[in-house]
C-alpha cells in the first residue's frame, strides 16, 4: 500500500488540491501556475563610438606612413629570418604591387620571419598595422598566424600577439586582401619597438597554410586611437541576449533597374561605394578574445550568410535606403564581468554614403 503525499507550501500549509474537469476524456490533475525564472527588458542598441556616437559613414585620413616590408622591392626594413623553415622573404610567386613578397609555404609551428628597423620607432602617433595578405590553399579556423612587437636590443617581445585570421577573410583564396589591425590590439600604442616578428603559432590542420604578405605599413590616422571602432557591450552588472544584429545604409544612388521590374544594386559593391579596400571589420570578442570575425567589403559579402536578408529597400530615384538584417542561430550572450563586446571597425573612407548605422535587437538581463 502506498503512502499519502501532499504538495504544501510551507509558509502558510496550503495544500496542492486534485481536480477533475467536467469532459469525459479528463483526469484527475494539479491545478498548477508558473512564473518565469527571470524577466528580461528589450531593448534596441546602436554600436555607437565615443568619438562619432552611431554614425558610422566616416572619413579617415592617413597622416603618418612608416613602410615596413615589400618583399624587398624597396629598402625599408631589413628581412630576416629568425627560424627559417618554409619561408621566403623575396618570393616572386605572387605581389600586390611591384614583384616581390614574403611566401610562406606550409611553414612549421614556432617558425618565424623578422623585419628590422635600422632604429627605434616610437608608435605614439601612430594607430594601427597595414598588410596585405593573399593565401593559396590550407588556411583552417585553427591556424594562428602571429604578429607582434620586438626589441632587439634587449631580446623581448613588445605587447601581445594579434592573429592575423581574426583581421581578414581567411577561407578567400586566390585574391589580395588587406588587414588593418589596430595597435591597441598589440598593446603597442605608445610603445617603442625597432622590429615587427611573424610567427606560426599553432595550426588546425596536418599543416599550416601557403600565403603570402606584401606592403606591411604602419598607419597614423587623424583622429583618437579607436575613433573607427564602433561596439555594442553590456553596463556593469547586466548580461544582453543578442539575437539579431541589423545593418542600415543610405546612398545617392538611384537602386531602380531600367524596366522598374526588380531593386537595382549591384552584388560586388555597396551601393554607390566600389568593393572596400579594407572593408567593415565586423568582431564578436569573449573574455577579451576575438572569437569571430567578417569583413565586408561589398554586399555579397553579408548577404552569403544563411540567415541574411534586405530587410527592406526603398529609393525616391535619387537617393537609396537598404536594412540588412540577419539572425543569429542562437542568441549570443554578452557578459559584463568578462567584457565581452560586439565591434565594428571603419578602415575606409566611408563619407560618401548618406547614412550608414548598425543596430541589434536584445534582450537585458540584470544580474
Amino acid at each position: 500500500m502506498g503512502l499519502e503525499s501532499y504538495i504544501t507550501d510551507s509558509s502558510n500549509h496550503n495544500k496542492a488540491h486534485v481536480v477533475t474537469h467536467d469532459d469525459k476524456d479528463s483526469k484527475n490533475a494539479l491545478v498548477v501556475a508558473t512564473h518565469p525564472l527571470k524577466t528580461y527588458e528589450n531593448e534596441l542598441r546602436f554600436f555607437t563610438s565615443p568619438i562619432y556616437g552611431i554614425d558610422m559613414n566616416i572619413g579617415r585620413t592617413i597622416d603618418l606612413t612608416e613602410n615596413v616590408y615589400n618583399g624587398g622591392d624597396n629598402t625599408y626594413w631589413t628581412g630576416s629570418y629568425v627560424v627559417a623553415v618554409k619561408w621566403d622573404l623575396t618570393s616572386t610567386d605572387q605581389a600586390h604591387t611591384g614583384t616581390r613578397s614574403v611566401k610562406a609555404n606550409n611553414p612549421n609551428i614556432n617558425s618565424s620571419i623578422q623585419f628590422l628597423k635600422s632604429s627605434d620607432i616610437t608608435l605614439t602617433n601612430y594607430n594601427e598595422l597595414s598588410i596585405w595578405i593573399y593565401v593559396t590553399s590550407d588556411w583552417e579556423a585553427g591556424d594562428n598566424i602571429s604578429i607582434y612587437g620586438w626589441d632587439s636590443g634587449t631580446g623581448t617581445k613588445v605587447g601581445i600577439n594579434a592573429s592575423l585570421g581574426n583581421y581578414f577573410n581567411f577561407s578567400l583564396y586566390g585574391v589580395w586582401q588587406k588587414i588593418i589591425i589596430p595597435l591597441s590590439d598589440m598593446n603597442l600604442t605608445g610603445e617603442t619597438i625597432d622590429a615587427l616578428r611573424v610567427q606560426v603559432i599553432s595550426r588546425g590542420g596536418a599543416k599550416s597554410p601557403i600565403f603570402y604578405l606584401d606592403d606591411i605599413q604602419i598607419l597614423g590616422l587623424a583622429g583618437e586611437p579607436g575613433a573607427g571602432t564602433f561596439t555594442v557591450k553590456p553596463e556593469l552588472g547586466t548580461w544582453i541576449h543578442v539575437s539579431r544584429i541589423s545593418i542600415s545604409l543610405a546612398d545617392d544612388v538611384t537602386g531602380i533597374v531600367a524596366d522598374g521590374t526588380m531593386t537595382g544594386l549591384s552584388y560586388n559593391k555597396l551601393l554607390g561605394l566600389n568593393a572596400l579596400s579594407s572593408g567593415i571589420l565586423y568582431q564578436r570578442v569573449e573574455n577579451n578574445k576575438i572569437i569571430q570575425t567578417l569583413v565586408i567589403r561589398q554586399l555579397s559579402d553579408y548577404l552569403q550568410f544563411p540567415t541574411a536578408t534586405i530587410n527592406s529597400a526603398i529609393s525616391d530615384g535619387t537617393n537609396t535606403f537598404v536594412n540588412l538584417n540577419s539572425q543569429y542561430t542562437e542568441p549570443i550572450i554578452l557578459k559584463s564581468e568578462n567584457k565581452d563586446r560586439l565591434q565594428i571597425t571603419i578602415n575606409d573612407n566611408l563619407s560618401e554614403l548618406l547614412l550608414l548605422r548598425a543596430t541589434v535587437g536584445t534582450k537585458l538581463e540584470r544580474r
